[in-house]
């Protein structure tokens, strides 16, 4: 092909063009917009006659490809005025198409460019004059002066111009006007016969026909182009021609006669889309009667044509034979069959016109018809046959003349019948000529049967003796002969020994059967059939077999015209001869036989009539014939058997092909005789093998399945037992059967029934044949779709009371499952139709059958169909059936008690279109509901399982489609049932089980069911109101010219206008990110939605802004918002699911793109230490915010899941379309994996999407390439979740943490069932090569189905590996108190049970190719040692494809420098950072190997300074280890980044110059210290010079003052206050200096009166001198990373890390906790217990104010309960530990951490401190809630921070070399161990639950608590502890630092001054208190020393406690001053 077989472009113009022509909104902007994409014309300008001298204007392609639209457009819009603007300009074209040029062009098709153009201009034109009588007169003028102006164009001489231009319009034209439409009146014939009188002139076509040849013969290189053009008209088979001409001409005046014959013959008839064949079938066949009369003018146009034509006839005639007599080929130029066939039918239509006819017309048909072509071409004589019946029915005299005529062409010998030539769509001549004879004899009936009767007499004399047997003679079909022109193919014939003379006779005699019995079948004549069947039968076997087969074959077509008598005469003997043995003598006709039965069978639908007349006919033959052989075999026994039932076996098709008729329903009500015929062919099938054998099997097995769909049950229903008896008498098993044949049999049924094995060994021959034959019957019928059909045979009383019931129940039983098993397979492959709802149906209404046995049946098959498809009721008509049988049953129970003793037997739906009769037992009447609801309930269930939304919205449906109209009783059980499963939650929906369990309570889904149903209905009404309140609002007046339709279309389409424009604007507003509320939304898309449910018009634009105006909102409750909408509109409009399914695709699609919801990185969660740190509280409301925040972007795409899952299940089984829609989208959305969200909240949303792709996956059967794919981009999509680290379930949602366990619970169990088929292979490539492999993930070559299949199975172990683990974490999570909960679901693992080490291996290499972030995960989350040293292995031998994994780094680098891998460390300038303390870490680990130095530096400053800047003692401290300066340069270029940094770390460093608080002994990092500082400050300048100075003169001021106290250390209070006030007045405050503990604020001013000894925690800062702050600094720094890590995990814990900056040594400054109060201080004013100072200070236990106090206090205290095990904070005395306001706890002072103790004794060996106090104010005792809370969220605490264990033990292993007296000997083992990172989650979670057991109420707390409390009252032991605590100080040279009451330590001093010594008795105290339990041996040692050494004078003590600490407060900032610390008072 040269092109395409059509232009794209243009289609899709002339489609727009269309599409703007019927919119009623198409502007005449619109129309000029097309009409300017035309090329101009001139306006003012004649074009003339002749040649343009110079062209207007080049036409190109798409110039002509827009006048082709604009033409379009006007012929096809209705809008007058449009009309009137565009067809001036059409017209215009028209008369100057000759002056426009066109491009050179041979690519076209068909026609050239030209002749397009003028086609589709002329054809349109016509339309539009056919459409607007006022346009008709003008435009046939202008078409008529366009064919005057291209006849006077053919003269101009022009060569190229005549051949390229004007002959192609000429063709173009004539084609417009051949092939339109256009009602022609004669008139016009007349005009257009006069118009083109100029082009048939010889001169005109002397002169075309010289230059055309002129051109072909011609070598000028300016004609190439020319030759090149007409040459590619020669090869499309058009060449244009001087008879090129004439043909057009021609048949143009042919098709303008007959349409105007037409129109006057038939006015009243629908003309306008009524091709030519149409019109001229109608012509030619009917008389025509002319109602008008003719003018002269016509008359004389008609007789000049009339003459022309024949001329033409003529001279062509005369030319073919003299091209036949020299040899020579018909050029196809010449046209001249076709010329002389239009001839032909032209002079006899203008003698009909003229009502006269000659002889010369009539001469030429007949010379016609006999005239035998050369060639394979009958137009001539089809024309002749044409004109002969129009002058037999037009011209009564010449009837009987053209009948002879036809009938003596049809009976002499002729080669032209022996060819397959179609003459007009699929007929013969012979065909042809056959109708043709039949419509002339309708004129003389009275001539029909002599002439009938003669021609079969006539066969009855061309009669001869039979011949040897022959084969038929078959049809020749034409074959070009290669070596042979057409015109010189022979005909010949392929009998072989028969004389040219017996073929002639047999082409006769079978011409004479065609012929009469054509002529039979067409009138349509009982007599004339009649007539036929008699003599033809008469005939049989009088003639050839071929002859006789060709009665035979046309007795079917009488058959099927004729009345019950001949049809039965003629299927008797169709039988009668089929009886007959076959052999060599009849094998022919006893072939054509079988051959008619089967053509009969097919055809018998035209008369449906006979349809069980024949089947009776069959059955009977069928029967018969098996009676006979086994007469045969009983007589000769079974020799030769095989042949014999091979000649019945051969009537089953022809019963398949008769049974398969869809009208013919054969198998409902069946006849008697019928069921006893069924009965018997199926026996003589069971007897005969044909349903066992697997020879017959293959033949003949579609035949029985066919037959066993429409067989009648084999009992009929009857009250009466008869069954037993009709099988013993029965004529087919009457027969002897020997003991071997009843075991053959039995061993058969057994087979097939196992169960029933041992009744069968005492059935009779009989029953067993019955049995067998019914099972294979009803599994055929089942296979075939039908399961219910089996219930009939349990109406039968002889059935139900037999022995053999047991058996049919089995069978029952099995046709179920092997339907279950065939729907099954259709489902995979979406091809359930619409029979399987029929089926479920038929079960449906039998479950409420009047018999017992039925109903009980119908049960049990329809609770196994529901058990198996659970979504079947999706489908609406199948709910509510099931609800109306409900509530019709519940009308015959409740008949009861309205009419007991008159019961009602028949109950009647109409709507679903049900009738119930049941029987007069209420009792059995009840039971049938009880069961009936039960299962109903059961499906309804279990189809909320699959699809809550869609069941939810068809019940919502149901009940507001009741019509309480029609019903007087109130109960309406099958709404009732509709209410209670809308109103329950799915048990697929995982978050609705999850509620408090409540036994009176009522938890269900009501709410949302009224809203929904309220809401729905209410703006259905509002639409269908406001409908007919515009009805009723038209004006009356102008009603009547209005058709009601019109007005409602009007109405419909206005308010869809106005809903347009409010959606439009709403859908403006949301893009341009403007508020809309959710009751605004609501209400415009719910009326928008019942517009499109209360009217049938699917409107796509409503369909787009009800998909995406909520989708491009996408919030929540948008989101949910349109998924309720969209089902709704869904439901009650099934029809739009397509579409509204695919607009929904696109949103789909739209929000992963763009990145939404699931697909939004905008929440993505990063490692707590890469993210800033801060010290302050925890934040409850940002914690809060951030879940919400998170919530309503995953919402979203969950709601939608939600939605997208249901709708799979409804359509799953009946839509392939939508099916591969959802396969489509899931692709592209696992596509897109890697944009997933990595927040813990978008697991389920993650999850939920893996469960749809694993569901389509299983239930579609898919080409085995995208099977393979599909399945790769799930499993893909799942690893990407597991690639990454752990994470906890976010925030505190119970019902979140269960939802997603039960998800992933369901998502292991779909990847267990995960099944491998790649079968459907439509590649011809051989598997081994095909273009789908498994390379994991990704599509590889060469892998056959094996290696994919084993290939798969490994990622499913490895995916199944990594669910368990993350259900187990998530169990554990769910249940850390591993406490029975019967909510969760049990679960236990089993994937990593039984794994051998070589076993891991290979899941872990296999793991690496997939992504080594995958392998390093399960590194992760399996601790086990063979675990990591395999992943460490690959990571060493693969570094390279690692990088990306910055968890990898420290699995390869281990511990320590391992030399061996130093080859890698190149890789490391690529790896991708580690988090800030992790590389400040590998200063100190890895030997200063330079690529780990440099990699470290590089993550360093990779991370912002304000992340680093948390870091900032760490990273001083890893200058000890900076031998080649990386740290140094780092920190000085942090420091030019940010002065912050630069003022912290200089604070830092000075506070690390020295190792004592004295200044005294300098660190060995000074000399770096000091030089860095130095630099720092050096470069410093400008603004940022000066911002330093200030600070830090600010600072040294008010840090100065504590130093001048010194000497007023024991002067009076007042005396220090002056001190204080005049130190203070000296103060100035610089703006912009800051508190180093408080960066981000300034200070403001001073209150320089408010200055005073330190004595309460009511501050803002504390400035320290001489206590060592930097222990602090690291304990409350861990402290703040365990907030981030509780915060990063959404916990509900509270830490309050306040900040401590170290100055200087010795020096700090320390924010204070506002609000708050200490526990010691609360002791002193009177509070006994912390649980009587919450009732105090909050209100009552029952009163919330408590309640949230307590809350707070139980978060707090789990917090720190945690913090302090693993920190092991000690020294947890009263002091130390302070209350806020809102209930928190907060500990403070951390003096004693990791290995240090208060004098180096452990009093506190519990876990943590947990008092009997503390308690008590969570409720008292371990069993209450509040204790619950307390102990779950400590485990919660422990499990979040585990993971990050190595982050904690780098933040505490570089403070090692700082000289911290917390660090002893193995400080980081022993706190690694406290992490227990070697135990899983779940043993982690049980080693917590002990330690929170050892703390409870812990004996060594509670003593220690005792004696602080003892203290709190009593002076001697206060003094006692006091001095133990100095003299402990004393031998533990470690300088503490003391955030204790001030006041309470004043009093103390005030006891000790009254002491002067410790009596006996206080010594014997001492004594007991030492010898109690609190103590170990040791300690008991030490505190004995130190009781002996408390018996010192009051001088001794007063020396100890000496030392005071003196503060002053300011109101804007307060500073305190210690010279050296005070013991610790507990």
């Amino acid at each position: 092909m040269d092109s395409l077989d059509f232009d794209l472009h243009e289609l899709i113009l002339d489609q727009l063009a269309s599409i703007l022509s019927s919119d009623v909104d198409t502007t005449n902007e619109d129309v000029l917009r097309l009409a300017n994409r035309c090329p101009e014309l001139p306006t003012d300008k004649d074009p003339g006659i002749g040649k343009p001298q110079q062209s207007i204007d080049f036409i190109t392609k798409s110039y002509r490809q827009n006048i082709s639209a604009l033409a379009s457009f006007a012929a096809g819009t209705g809008n007058e005025a449009h009309v009137n603007k565009i067809l001036p300009i059409l017209l215009n074209y028209l008369k100057f198409f000759p002056n426009f040029s066109f491009e050179d062009d041979l690519q076209w098709k068909d026609f050239s460019p030209p002749d397009q153009l003028s086609d589709k201009i002329v054809s349109e034109l016509l339309n539009i004059a056919t459409k607007t009588t006022a346009y008709r007169e003008k435009i046939f003028k202008d078409i008529c002066s366009f064919l005057g102006r291209l006849a006077h164009l053919l003269k101009c001489g022009d060569a190229e111009y005549i051949c390229t231009v004007v002959l192609p319009m000429l063709n173009g034209l004539f084609r417009a006007i051949q092939s339109s439409n256009f009602p022609w009146h004669c008139n016009e014939f007349e005009s257009f016969a006069h118009q083109s009188q100029a082009l048939v002139h010889n001169d005109c076509l002397q002169e075309i026909g010289k230059i055309i040849d002129t051109i072909a013969h011609s070598s000028d290189p300016a004609h190439v182009y020319i030759k090149k053009f007409l040459a590619r008209y020669q090869s499309q088979g058009y060449p244009l021609s001087t008879n090129g001409i004439i043909l057009g001409l021609t048949m143009v005046m042919r098709s303008m006669l007959t349409r105007a014959i037409f129109v006057l013959s038939h006015p009243d008839d629908a003309f306008g889309l009524m091709t030519f064949k149409d019109v001229w079938g109608i012509v030619v066949c009917n008389k025509v009667v002319i109602s008008l009369p003719v003018t002269d003018y016509v008359k004389k146009a008609l007789r000049r044509t009339y003459v022309m034509s024949l001329q033409y006839f003529a001279e062509l005639s005369i030319i073919l034979d003299k091209l036949v007599a020299q040899g020579n080929d018909c050029p196809p130029a010449l046209y001249a069959r076709e010329i002389m066939a239009a001839s032909l039918d032209v002079a006899a239509m203008a003698s009909v016109f003229l009502h006269e006819v000659d002889d010369e017309l009539i001469s030429k048909l007949t010379t016609s018809l006999f005239n035998v072509p050369q060639t394979p071409d009958v137009k001539v004589q089809a024309a002749a046959l044409d004109s002969a019946t129009l002058l037999a029915l037009n011209f009564p005299q010449t009837t009987l003349n053209m009948i002879k005529t036809i009938r003596k062409f049809l009976t002499t010998p002729s080669t032209i019948f022996e060819l397959a030539v179609v003459a007009d769509k699929n007929l013969t001549i012979l065909d042809y000529a056959i109708i043709r004879l039949a419509y002339c004899l309708k004129t003389v009936p009275q001539e029909t049967s002599s002439v009938i009767y003669n021609m079969l007499t006539s066969l009855s004399t061309g009669g001869h003796e039979r011949p040897p047997v022959q084969p038929a003679s078959p049809k020749k079909t034409l074959a070009p002969i290669n070596t042979l022109s057409p015109d010189q193919i022979s005909i010949h014939s392929s009998i072989s020994g028969i004389s040219r003379n017996e073929e002639q006779r047999q082409q006769v005699c079978e011409n004479l059967v065609c012929t009469v019995t054509g002529v039979g079948c067409i009138l349509k004549d009982d007599n004339i059939t009649e007539l036929c069947v008699t003599m033809l039968r008469s005939r049989l076997r009088n003639h050839t077999p071929a002859v006789d087969a060709l009665i035979l074959e046309k007795f079917v077509d009488i058959a099927l015209i004729s009345s019950d008598k001949t049809f039965t005469e003629i299927v008797r003997k169709f039988s009668e001869i089929s009886r007959q043995k076959i052999s060599s003598d009849n094998k022919v006709i006893t072939s054509a036989v079988l051959k008619c039965q089967m053509d009969l069978a097919s055809r018998i639908s035209a008369r449906p009539e006979f349809y069980e007349l024949y089947l009776l006919n069959i059955l009977s033959l069928f029967v018969d014939k098996g009676v006979d052989i086994q007469q045969t075999i009983a007589k000769d026994g079974k020799f030769q058997v095989t042949s014999l039932i091979g000649e019945i076996g051969i009537l089953l098709p022809v019963l398949k092909t008769l049974m398969s008729h869809n009208d013919f329903k054969v198998h409902v009500n069946a006849s008697k005789e019928l069921v006893s015929l069924f009965r018997d062919m199926w026996f003589h099938c069971v007897l005969y093998g044909f349903v066992s054998e697997e020879s017959w099997m293959r033949e003949w097995r579609d035949c029985l399945i066919e037959i066993a769909q429409k067989t009648p049950p084999l009992v009929q229903e009857s009250a009466t037992n008869y069954l037993e008896k009709d099988l013993e008498y029965n004529s087919v098993l009457v027969r002897g059967n020997s003991d071997q044949e009843l075991t053959n049999v039995r061993n058969s049924l057994s087979s097939f029934l196992p169960n029933r094995a041992y009744d069968i060994r005492y059935f009779s021959f009989a029953e067993v044949t019955f049995l067998l034959s019914v099972y294979h019957i009803e599994i055929m019928r089942c296979q075939m779709g039908q399961c219910s059909f089996i219930l009939r045979y349990f109406v039968n009383k002889g059935v139900n009371t037999s022995k053999l019931v047991g058996c049919m129940e089995e069978i029952g039983n099995k046709v179920i499952d092997v339907f279950i098993k065939e729907c099954t397979s259709r489902a995979i492959a979406h091809t359930i139709n619409e029979n399987f709802r029929t089926q479920v149906r038929c079960l449906m209404i039998a479950t409420c059958h009047r018999l017992e046995k039925v109903h009980q049946l119908a049960i049990k098959q329809l609770d196994s169909l529901m058990t198996a498809f659970p979504s079947l009721l999706c489908d609406k008509k199948l709910l509510f059936l099931l609800l109306e049988l409900i509530g019709l049953v519940w009308q015959s129970c409740d008949n009861e008690y309205t009419n007991e003793y008159s019961p009602t037997y028949t109950f009647i739906s109409v709507k679903v279109g049900v009738t119930l009769d049941l029987p007069d037992s209420y009792i059995y009447r009840r039971e049938v509901l009880s069961q009936l609801c039960e299962h109903a309930k059961k499906w309804l269930s279990l189809a909320m399982t699959r699809a809550p939304l869609e069941i939810r919205g068809l019940l919502e449906n149901y009940l507001a489609e009741y019509d309480t109209h029609h019903s007087d009783n109130p109960v309406h059980m099958g709404r009732s049932v509709a209410f209670e499963m809308a109103k329950g939650f799915s048990r697929n929906d995982y978050k609705s089980g999850i509620f408090p369990r409540i036994p009176t309570a009522v938890v269900d889904n009501a709410s949302e069911l009224i809203k929904d149903y309220t809401l729905r209905r209410y703006y259905y009404g509002q639409a269908t109101g406001a409908h007919h309140w515009l009805v009723s609002d038209i004006d009356k007046a102008d009603k009547h010219d209005i058709s009601l339709a019109k007005i409602n279309d009007d109405i419909v389409d206005a308010q869809t206008r106005k809903v347009h424009i409010s959606l439009a604007h709403l859908e403006k507003r949301i893009l341009n990110h403007h508020h809309v509320s959710i009751k605004e939304l609501s209400s415009t898309l719910h009326l928008a939605a019942g517009l499109l449910v209360a009217f049938s018009k699917l409107d796509e634009d409503l369909v787009h802004f009800i998909v995406w105006i909520p989708v491009y909102l996408f919030s929540p409750d948008s989101i949910k918002l349109g998924t309720e909408i969209w089902n709704w509109i869904i439901n009650e409009k099934p029809i739009f699911e397509h579409r509204i399914m695919v607009e929904i695709a696109d949103g789909w699609s739209w929000s992963v793109r763009n990145h939404r919801g699931l697909f939004s990185s905008a929440l993505n969660m990063k490692d707590p230490f890469v993210n800033k740190m801060q010290y302050a509280p925890t934040d409850k409301a940002t914690r809060d915010k951030n879940y919400k925040l998170a919530k309503d972007i995953f919402e979203p795409h969950l709601v939608w899941i939600q939605f997208l899952s249901g709708r799979f299940q409804a359509f799953r089984y009946r839509s392939n379309e939508l099916v591969y829609l959802y396969v489509r989208l899931f692709q592209m959305t696992f596509d897109n994996c890697e944009h997933h969200s990595n927040h813990s909240l978008s697991r389920e949303g993650r999850f939920q999407i893996l469960i749809i792709g694993f569901r389509i996956l299983q239930s579609n059967r898919m080409e085995a390439s995208i099977e393979h794919k599909f399945r790769l981009r799930i499993y893909k999509t799942a690893f990407s979740w597991f690639s990454l680290s752990p994470k906890w379930v976010y925030g505190g949602n119970k019902r979140a943490m269960f939802s997603e366990y039960k998800l992933l619970i369901e998502v292991h169990k779909l990847v267990e069932n995960d099944k491998i088929e790649l079968n459907e292979i439509l590649s011809t490539t051989p598997k081994k090569y095909s273009q789908f492999g498994l390379s994991p993930l990704t599509t590889a070559q060469d892998k056959n189905r094996d290696e994919i299949v084993n290939q798969f199975r490994k990622l499913r172990s490895l995916l199944l590996l990594f669910l368990e683990s993350e259900i187990s974490n998530l169990a554990t999570w769910c249940n850390p108190l591993n406490s029975p909960d019967t909510i969760k679901d049990t679960f236990v693992p089993s994937a990593e049970k039984g794994l051998t080490e070589e076993e891991w291996k290979a899941i872990i290499r296999h793991s690496w190719t997939i992504s080594p972030s995958l392998a390093v995960q399960l590194a992760t989350r399996f601790k086990l040692t063979n675990v990591q040293n395999e992943v460490h292995k690959i990571l060493c031998n693969n570094s390279a494809d690692a990088v990306r994994v910055a968890d990898a780094l420290p699995l390869l680098l281990g511990d320590k420098l391992n030399p061996n891998l130093t080859s890698q460390f190149k890789y490391l300038l690529y790896w991708a950072p580690v988090p800030p303390i992790a590389a400040a870490s590998y200063f100190s680990t890895y030997n200063d190997h330079p690529l780990v130095l440099q990699y470290a530096m590089r993550v360093l400053e990779y991370h912002p300074v304000d992340v680093v800047f948390f870091y900032i003692p760490q990273i001083v401290q890893a200058l000890r280890f900076d031998s080649l300066g990386y740290i140094e340069r780092f920190i000085l270029g942090a420091a030019k980044i940010s002065q912050l940094f630069a003022h912290q770390i200089i604070w830092n460093m000075n506070a690390n110059m020295y190792k004592d608080d004295e200044s005294s002994v300098p660190d060995s990092l000074k000399p770096t210290l000091d030089r860095i500082i130095e630099n720092i400050v050096k470069s410093l300048s400008g603004e940022d010079k000066d911002f330093y100075e200030r600070e830090f003169n600010f600072f040294n001021d008010v840090t100065s003052i504590s130093g001048k106290l010194k000497p007023y250390i024991k002067k009076t209070k007042s005396e220090k206050k002056a001190k204080i006030d005049e130190e203070m007045a000296k103060i100035k405050v610089d703006v912009g200096v800051y508190l180093p503990s408080n960066p981000d604020g300034k200070v403001v001013d001073i209150d320089y009166k408010s200055g005073r000894p330190l004595q309460s925690h009511a501050k803002s800062a504390i400035f320290k001198v001489g206590d060592d702050c930097r222990q602090d600094v690291l304990a409350l720094q861990l402290i703040a990373i365990f907030k981030n890590i509780f915060t990063s995990v959404g916990l509900d814990l509270y830490l309050f890390p306040y900040r401590i900056v170290a100055t200087s040594p010795g020096c700090g400054v320390i924010d204070v906790i506002p609000n708050s109060i200490s526990r010691d201080q609360l002791g002193r004013e009177k509070v006994n217990s912390l649980y009587d100072y919450f009732l105090t200070k909050y209100g009552g236990l029952d009163s919330v104010t408590f309640q949230k106090a307590r809350n707070s206090f139980i978060q707090s205290l789990a917090a720190y309960s945690v913090v302090s095990f693993l920190l092991q904070i000690k020294d947890r005395h009263n002091g130390n530990i302070m209350l806020d306001d809102e209930g928190h706890i907060i500990h403070i002072d951390f003096g004693f951490i990791l290995d240090i103790a208060p004098g180096g004794i452990n009093f506190e060996s519990s876990p943590f401190k947990l008092t009997t106090e503390m308690i008590q104010v969570m409720g008292g005792s371990a069993d209450v809630q509040q204790f619950k809370w307390f102990s779950e969220l400590c485990i919660k605490a422990y499990l979040a921070v585990r993971p990050y264990a190595e982050n904690i033990c780098q933040c505490v292993g570089l403070m090692l070399g700082s000289g911290l007296p917390c660090f002893k000997g193995e400080t980081l083992k022993r706190l690694r161990e406290r992490f227990q990172l070697d135990k899983t989650e779940r043993r982690a979670a049980d080693f917590m639950i002990v330690k929170i057991h050892q703390s409870f109420e812990n004996k060594r707390t509670v003593w220690y608590d005792s004696f602080q409390k003892a203290t709190n009252g009593k002076t001697l032991f206060k003094i006692i502890f006091t001095s133990f605590q100095v003299l402990l100080k004393t031998r533990n040279p470690v300088k503490k630092k003391h955030l204790s009451q001030p006041a309470f330590k004043s009093r103390s001093e005030r006891h000790l001054e009254g002491i002067q010594s410790i009596s006996p008795l206080e010594s014997s105290c001492l004594d007991n208190f030492r010898n109690t339990g609190m103590f170990t041996a040791n300690e008991r040692l030490k505190s004995g020393k130190f009781i002996q050494k408390c018996r010192y004078s009051d001088e001794n003590i007063k020396h100890n406690l000496g030392q005071k600490k003196i503060g002053v407060t300011f109101d804007k900032l307060d500073i305190s001053h210690v010279s050296q610390p005070l013991p610790e008072l507990i």
